[in-house]
């Protein structure tokens, strides 16, 4: 298999495996596709982010147990580190990456294969709650937001940074972040879309 393969499936799309370990070698590969948006069969050029701009996915198992949505934030099981996720990001800012914002609304589902995006726009969920704390503009850097557990409906979700905190909160904050926001955020802009330039260090 060549790291030039083309990718097993469309964005939007799964792998379809419901096995545990089934289709295990595609885990991991890395692909890159055109910023274009693919809720459609003819997908065309979205002007956010730039047309000729490049989006880098991941192929990564949902090893949650439930059906994962788009555009949340999925955090990497430690036990298969880069392969697989187990849920949602729930503390503040854990290392997270938003799934496939183009995978129907149902989600992916346990044990099937599916695209995280690692570099490039993505859109992600902002807070439900309508806080002054979590608002923000074009440039701001996004991290994770807090929730109660890895499935409940406030997990994976995108919140502004803050480099107030002592050292290892502080650390957290620089190291994990989700990437630019590319869109603002106003208190009213609750459980809304937010265009995130998603860059990471590896």
């Amino acid at each position: 298999m060549s790291k030039f393969d083309d990718p097993p499936f469309p964005r939007g799309g799964t792998m379809g495996v419901t096995v545990t370990a089934d289709q295990a070698h595609w885990e991991g590969r890395e692909f890159w596709f055109e910023n274009k948006d693919y809720s459609t069969t003819s997908p065309v050029d979205r002007a956010a982010g730039g047309a000729g701009t490049l989006v880098k996915v991941r192929i990564v198992r949902n090893s949650s147990g439930i059906a994962l949505l788009p555009k949340r934030l999925a955090r990497f099981k430690l036990a298969n580190y880069g392969m697989q996720v187990d849920g949602y990001t729930t503390t503040t800012a854990e290392e997270g990456y938003p799934i496939d914002e183009f995978l129907p609304a149902a989600g992916v589902a346990d044990k099937d294969l599916f695209y995280i995006v690692v570099e490039g726009p993505a859109t992600c969920l902002t807070d439900l709650a309508a806080s002054s704390a979590n608002v923000f503009s074009a440039g701001s850097v996004l991290v994770a937001l807090t929730a109660a557990t890895s499935q409940c409906t406030t997990a994976g979700r995108v919140s502004i940074n803050d480099l107030t905190g002592a050292t290892q909160l502080l650390a957290l904050q620089v190291q994990n972040r989700v990437g630019a926001a590319m869109s603002a955020k106003t208190t009213a802009n609750t459980n809304a879309d937010a265009l995130v330039h998603v860059k990471k260090s590896w």
